[in-house]
């Protein structure tokens, strides 16, 4: 009784941070080395109902090869948990059950973000999103296979491991050590925290791309919309549509499509159909 709580318990809080981290995308800068991915951010658009609409495209490179695992993997990883406890919370569990759970999670995961308006309803992110439900509870009947030795072993390697790397984290943090990978919330504050703010104009912030250099470089465009070329690692051609509703700024705050150039850094907040809700022009704002 006293394991089932517990396990009733991490999963009830597990399920509050994919709460936090998908819906309200409250996610700081990952740093890479030179690599910066920034997932926070708010975007809104058309749902998009067919399936494999967008995972096809990923695996055809279309975004590339790095944005492409990102969001193929991460959406499957972050689901492997509830796959794994589900089983711990219930007495009988089965393939049928496991299923529901995998459908129920995805889809109550994005009809919260186009409910509340953070982001775009994908039935792919419901596809990916169940398959890493299901990984999970097919990790758990293989996990429950084991002799109690293994199973001991195996707990103990996993919490030695995620104690390591913490306790690295917190030395580099207050030592003020640089680490290969970084997280840093200040860039998340641009993307999600100020959107509205940016849209209005009314925000203000040292850097609009976060340091970041921008998702890509202007290198054609014309009334309807602009083409960017991606950064190192994902260098392909993408064209961006333009409507009356398109939020620009530059470090002088709002401003028309004609100031746009070829040759400007900027970075972008787009629908599933490409077409921007705010276009942001790097550089310093007030200093």
């Amino acid at each position: 009784m006293k394991k089932h709580l517990i396990a009733v318990a991490i999963l009830l809080l597990y399920f509050i941070i994919l709460i936090k981290i998908l819906v309200f995308k409250d996610m700081p800068l990952v740093r890479i080395g030179t690599l910066m991915l920034n997932f926070g951010g708010t975007h809104e658009g058309p749902a998009n109902l067919t399936p494999f609409k967008t995972i096809i495209p990923y695996f055809l490179g279309k975004n590339g090869l790095i944005i492409a695992s990102i969001n193929i993997v991460g959406n499957i990883i972050l689901f492997v948990p509830i796959g794994f406890l589900f089983p711990l919370t219930i007495v009988h569990s089965s393939w049928k059950k496991i299923i529901a759970t995998s459908i129920a999670t995805g889809f109550i995961i994005e009809g919260m973000q186009a409910f509340l308006h953070l982001g775009i309803f994908d039935i792919d992110d419901v596809i990916l999103n169940g398959l890493g439900v299901m990984i999970g509870y097919w990790c758990f009947t293989l996990f429950s296979r084991f002799s109690p030795l293994i199973k001991k072993i195996l707990i103990i390697t996993s919490t030695t491991i995620i104690l390591l790397i913490a306790s690295i984290y917190i030395i580099a943090y207050y030592k003020n050590i640089t680490l290969p990978i970084s997280f840093e919330a200040g860039a998340h504050h641009t993307t999600l925290d100020n959107f509205k703010s940016l849209q209005n104009g009314s925000a203000k912030c040292c850097d609009l791309c976060n340091g970041t250099g921008g998702t890509g470089v202007i290198v054609a465009m014309d009334s309807l919309s602009i083409t960017i070329k991606g950064k190192k690692g994902n260098g392909e051609n993408q064209q961006i549509k333009l409507t009356e509703k398109t939020v620009i700024r530059n470090s002088a705050g709002i401003i028309t499509k004609s100031i746009l150039k070829i040759g400007d850094h900027v970075t972008v907040i787009i629908n599933e159909s490409e077409t921007a809700s705010l276009v942001l022009v790097c550089g310093i704002l007030y200093k």
